[in-house]
């Protein structure tokens, strides 16, 4: 890392190779839209040699490109939605380097359409951490919201964040999410992003929704598009008319490579499973014995 990285708009991704097509696009439009240097960290499992060098020349317009690896977490946290990757998030503050002192997350499927300046250089008024509101919910979800504690009308979605990761050093951040991920059910509907609102509440800056608009109905301009849900602009053959999934491919197409296959361990995956049920019970299966679930997670951890 160079002197300079101060000054750069540090922007994170995590990927494996099935969501590489939407890292490029990601990472391509957040250098393009940015009126400053841009450095790009890419937290990733399973990127071949080809794939690596091939991003790196798409991205050549950017200031700094590095590939990190996530520490170890507990493996029955990952499901057939969500893999491991999910939580490296809540290892920001060890992954970058103390160099690096707030960060802008953008998940992979995010087409960026206006100049992530602004947001680098926003006031977090305090605050470790600003996303947008996560509006027009089901009422199933809302319901399940508020089972976990969460208020709905401040439920954030996680798909873009400015992250004092300052701030997250300094609280340690990293082992108060884990203790907190403990606490919470072992199943969660939305994963990292529970656990973000759960552990921020009341911390939480409100992001304009434009800064996260998941609509395929909007253009791109002035815009951070996400494109939340499945299938995933990689996996459609076709626009449907829609103009921001025509703009997601004319970018997809300057990078010209194939979207990257999906690769689950479907044994490891039931094994998973049956550790998050098996921890649900925990509380009542351990109550005479004097254990608890937060032991029995600590234990599996080690494993």
């Amino acid at each position: 890392m160079n002197k300079e990285s101060k000054h750069l708009v540090h922007v994170v991704f995590a990927t494996d190779s099935a969501t590489s097509a939407g890292l490029a696009v990601a990472g391509y439009s957040a250098i393009k839209q940015t009126s400053r240097p841009v450095a790009l960290w890419v937290i990733q499992k399973g990127l071949d040699q080809a794939t690596l060098e091939s991003l790196r020349a798409f991205w050549s317009g950017a200031a700094e490109v590095h590939f990190l690896t996530m520490k170890p977490v507990p493996w029955w946290w990952e499901t057939e939605i969500m893999p491991l990757l999910t939580w490296s998030r809540i290892q920001l503050e060890i992954l970058l380097p103390p160099e690096v002192p707030r960060c802008i997350w953008l998940d992979t499927d995010i087409l960026v359409g206006r100049d992530l300046a602004e947001l680098w250089e926003m006031s977090l008024e305090g605050n470790s951490i600003a996303m947008a509101l996560n509006d027009k919910m089901p009422p199933e979800v809302i319901a399940y919201v508020r089972s976990i504690g969460i208020d709905p009308n401040r439920w954030h979605n996680a798909g873009v964040a400015l992250i004092d990761v300052d701030a997250w050093r300094g609280s340690s951040a990293m082992s108060a999410l884990m203790r907190c991920k403990r606490a919470l059910p072992p199943v969660l509907w939305f994963h990292d992003q529970d656990l973000l609102n759960k552990h921020f509440a009341g911390r939480i800056l409100t992001l304009d929704p434009s800064w996260n608009r998941r609509d395929v109905a909007y253009l791109p301009e002035g815009q951070l598009l996400h494109f939340a849900g499945s299938p995933k602009p990689w996996e459609m053959s076709e626009d449907f008319g829609y103009a921001s999934l025509r703009a997601w491919r004319e970018v997809y197409v300057l990078w010209g490579r194939p979207p990257g296959a999906k690769h689950k361990n479907k044994i490891k995956l039931k094994s998973a499973s049956a550790v998050r049920r098996f921890l649900s019970l925990a509380p009542w299966l351990l109550r005479d014995s004097g254990g608890s679930g937060d032991q029995v997670a600590e234990a599996e951890a080690q494993r």
